[in-house]
Order: structure tokens, then C-alpha cells, then sequence
């Protein structure tokens, strides 16, 4: 029998494409019912691992994130100066060492120091030799030698010579003299100027041999474990916040090693530019970075766990920049029936996303959660 060309060509063409049917048919791609549904076989069910689960309820760590600088509080900076002006005879610091409460930081000299011990002193004395007079009075007061008023009079005048010694020990504890070690042998024109705190010497303002005056600060030190945390945070986030909050705070080239920290305060004043509120909070001493004053930091807050609806990260199917489930419709001889469901999601955390419209799905409804999702994409 004889075939004509065309009819020879239409031949091969119709054997071609009964191979190429025939290699598709080998293999596992996933395939759409009638009614559009999605259909895993057993098969492809073993091979993908492929299993179902349920919505359900996850805690999510909500934060706020902000920026802010490292300042001095008020109660960690010491400005140091003298209540008396004075030549000053030592230095004994350098800008950036750390000294200790009570450690001498200037040593300066006015002959008026001298003058303001010899007082103390004196009243002092004035105060024995008034009491003895005025025990004396007592006792005769006692047998009836001396009268009522002269007893009166003399212990007025011991009362007001302690009012007067104790106003001078005072005025010699301001400049930092303890009167208590302030002896007739050993009256000293020099005055030490001590560190009221623990902290570091950030800046030197005078020099040996300067005459100072009671205005002129001498040095500043700052106690850099006490650092605080000004932050700026946006109005709309300012009422999530609560004091004790605590936070994470990082350097922007160093956003591997953490600084902890709690809120300490929340400003009551919104800056009418930037829409922000100041917030102050107080960071940890166990950092391993130098902290100073100054410093950038960017920092996330914590703020309470809030229980949502959520499936895990792998429940999800993304298409035309959309997020898709798969909802379990029926199983027959092994294979798994899908329905295409959108889903909108909001927060992640711990491998669980949330699932903003779960009012949309039946109770109890079962989704594929890993497994499959390749065969569908490549189906599709």
C-alpha cells in the first residue's frame, strides 16, 4: 500500500505526539480535579513528606523599635569645683582615669582656710570654758547661792557658743574639712577637693597653679556605669510602652552583641516636629562594649506576649504576590483532595505566622503544613 507524502508526514507527526503523551504520563506532577481541586496522591504524599495540621493559638512578642543617645542622668555626673577660691597646688588626676568616693582629685591653698579652723577651734574652747561655768552656776543654783537668772544667763551663753561651733563645722564640711580632724598643731592652709562618687574624669579645666574662684568648675566626673538611654519614640507607639519595659539596645556597627536595659521613664511631652516622646531608660552594667556619653544606639523594646491565630511559616503558599493554604477537602484510595484558600497573614515569630482572617476557615478544618508545595507550584 501506498502512502502519499502528506499523508506520510501527518503519520509521523501523530506517532511524535503519542510519545510525548506518553512521557508526560510518567510523571509526578500534581493534578487538578474537575473541580478544581488539588490532588496529592498517596504516592506523592510518601515521597514529599507531606503532612496536615490545625490553626492554632501562638504567643507573639510584639516590640517597638527606636533610636536614641547615651547621656549622663543628673545623679551620675559630678561637676567639681570649690565653695572658696584658691590657688591650686596639685592635680591629681588625668582626663579618662577612674577614681573612687573620697579619693583626692585637687589640692588647692587660701590663707582664709586657716582663718576658718582657727575659728572652729576657738569656739570650740569658748564651749568648754561656757559649760563649765554654766555647771558651776548650776550647783549653786542647786544650794541656793546664786539666783535663778544667773543660771538662765549662763546657759544661754554655753547654748549659743555650741550653736556657734556647730555653725562652723559646718561651713568646714562644705569645703570638704572634717572638723573632726582639725587639731590646734596641725592647721593646714591647703584644701583637698575630693570625688563624691565612683566614675571616670572626663574633662580637666584647670591648671596648677590657677587662682580659682567658687564658680569655676575644675574638672567633671562622670560615673559611666550609671549611663542612660534617651530614646525617641513615636506617638502612636508611646501607649504600648510601661515602665520597667525591658529592651534591647545596640550599636549600629556593633548589632551583634546586645546591651539589656528596662525603662526607666516616659516622657509626658510630644515634640510637635517629629511627632516623638521622650523615653529614658537605664542599661546593664555586664555589657562588654564601652559605653560613653554620646553614643548612637538603636534599640526594641519588649512588650507583652499577645495570644493570636497562626499556622507554621511552611503552611504557606505564595502566588501573584499573594499567600495561599491548602485546605484538606476529602481523601479517597490514599489521595489528599485540596481547596486554595487565601490567607492573610501579620506577625511571625518562631516559625509561626499569624493568620489575620482565621474567621474565614471552618473549626477544626485540616491544612497542609509542609510537604507537596512543590508539586503544586510546578502544576500550576
Amino acid at each position: 500500500m501506498k502512502f502519499k507524502t502528506n499523508n506520510l508526514a501527518f503519520l509521523g507527526f501523530w506517532i511524535l505526539s503519542m510519545a510525548l503523551v506518553s512521557c508526560d504520563s510518567q510523571t509526578t506532577d500534581i493534578s487538578f480535579a474537575e473541580n478544581d481541586l488539588i490532588e496529592l496522591t498517596a504516592e506523592q504524599i510518601k515521597e514529599t513528606n507531606a503532612q496536615l495540621g490545625f490553626i492554632t493559638t501562638q504567643k507573639f512578642s510584639q516590640q517597638v523599635n527606636a533610636n536614641g543617645y547615651l547621656e549622663t542622668s543628673p545623679n551620675s555626673e559630678q561637676l567639681v569645683n570649690s565653695l572658696k577660691g584658691g590657688r591650686i597646688l596639685e592635680i591629681n588626676v588625668e582626663t579618662g582615669q577612674k577614681v573612687h568616693k573620697g579619693q583626692t582629685l585637687v589640692k588647692l591653698e587660701n590663707p582664709e582656710f586657716v582663718e576658718m579652723q582657727r575659728a572652729y577651734l576657738e569656739a570650740g574652747f569658748e564651749v568648754n570654758k561656757l559649760r563649765e561655768q554654766w555647771m558651776r552656776k548650776k550647783n549653786l543654783a542647786e544650794d541656793q547661792i546664786a539666783s535663778t537668772s544667773e543660771l538662765q544667763m549662763a546657759e544661754a551663753a554655753y547654748l549659743s557658743a555650741v550653736a556657734m561651733q556647730q555653725a562652723l563645722a559646718e561651713n568646714l564640711r562644705l569645703i570638704q574639712i572634717d572638723p573632726e580632724k582639725v587639731d590646734a598643731h596641725q592647721i593646714s592652709a591647703a584644701l583637698e577637693i575630693k570625688a563624691l562618687m565612683d566614675g571616670h574624669i572626663t574633662d580637666i579645666s584647670c591648671r596648677k597653679g590657677q587662682w580659682v574662684n567658687p564658680e569655676d568648675q575644675l574638672m567633671r566626673l562622670v560615673d559611666l556605669s550609671k549611663l542612660r538611654l534617651k530614646l525617641d519614640v513615636f506617638e502612636k507607639d508611646v501607649h504600648k510602652l510601661k515602665q520597667e519595659s525591658s529592651l534591647l539596645a545596640y550599636l549600629p556597627e556593633n548589632h551583634h552583641i546586645p546591651i539589656k536595659g528596662n525603662i526607666q521613664a516616659i516622657g509626658r511631652e510630644i515634640d510637635a516636629y517629629n511627632r516623638t516622646v521622650k523615653v529614658f531608660a537605664q542599661l546593664s552594667n555586664d555589657s562588654e562594649i564601652v559605653l560613653m556619653p554620646g553614643m548612637f544606639l538603636h534599640a526594641y523594646i519588649q512588650l507583652e506576649s499577645v495570644q493570636k491565630k497562626a499556622l507554621p511559616e511552611s503552611a504557606f503558599l505564595e502566588s501573584d504576590e499573594k499567600k495561599y493554604v491548602l485546605l484538606l477537602k476529602s481523601e479517597e484510595n490514599g489521595s489528599w483532595f485540596f481547596e486554595k484558600r487565601q490567607a492573610l497573614t501579620g506577625d511571625s515569630a518562631d516559625g509561626f505566622v499569624e493568620l489575620l482572617n482565621y474567621n474565614d476557615f471552618a473549626e477544626g478544618v485540616k491544612i497542609l503544613i509542609s510537604g507537596g508545595f512543590q508539586l503544586i507550584q510546578e502544576g500550576e
